[in-house]
């Protein structure tokens, strides 16, 4: 049997986005929300940069401020199939289902982040982002967690590695739905660019400075 995926919506309040998709349908980008303000980035160049200079060390601090959370509600399912030979005779397939939540980040490495400055001209280049994700244990309980019944004489109980395995599929398929999903990406390098340009634009006009930015 296939493995199946179930995503549902959930915010996150704090500092964060929050952005979740359903069944074979990409989020849409208004459902991403930027909750980052300018002020908290102004904050931060003014208490990491040198006064009226923009510096690298600022817009890494600003890219980690602009990180993108989601959570995913991810299902896997899978299939506990009979064994063979005598000794599993009269045994049958069962198939089950996990239920869990995963916390999503898409965010950018700092360390890889290129910021060149000619005069005026301030060259930015952001790397390719990285996506993590951790399951919320609290996701995980009994009913989390549907099998069908076995039989009263010959059992086949389903193993702990083969609901791994079927966890996993489901969290390589759920990340790699991410990565192809254009929008959910450009919301999250939007986010970062903004902050960043908005922290520019300010060391710019304390200086009566009008930089040029341009994103390689």
């Amino acid at each position: 049997m296939k493995n199946k995926k179930l995503f549902g919506l959930l915010l996150l309040p704090l500092l964060f986005t929050a952005c979740g998709k359903t069944p074979e349908t990409p989020p849409e980008p208004e459902s991403v929300s930027e909750s980052v303000t300018e002020e908290e980035a102004i904050s931060v160049s003014e208490n990491l940069a040198p006064p009226f200079v923009p510096e690298l060390a600022s817009v890494k601090a600003i890219c980690e401020l602009s990180t993108l959370k989601c959570i995913y509600h991810n299902v896997a399912s899978g299939v506990q199939y009979a064994g063979t030979g005598l000794a599993h005779a009269g045994e049958k397939d069962r198939k089950f289902m996990q239920e869990y939540d995963c916390e999503v980040e898409i965010s950018y490495p700092v360390n890889e982040i290129k910021m060149e400055q000619n005069e005026n001209e301030i060259r930015i280049t952001l790397p390719e982002p990285v996506i993590t994700s951790r399951k919320l244990p609290e996701s995980i309980n009994a009913d989390s967690y549907k099998e069908e019944p076995d039989q009263a004489l010959q059992k086949n109980p389903i193993l702990a590695e083969t609901i791994g395995n079927a966890v996993n599929t489901a969290d390589a398929a759920m990340e790699e739905e991410i990565r192809n999903n254009s929008s959910l990406l450009q919301t999250a390098e939007n986010q970062a660019r903004s902050l960043i340009e908005n922290y520019i634009r300010q060391i710019g006009n304390l200086t009566d400075v009008e930089y040029r930015i341009i994103w390689e």
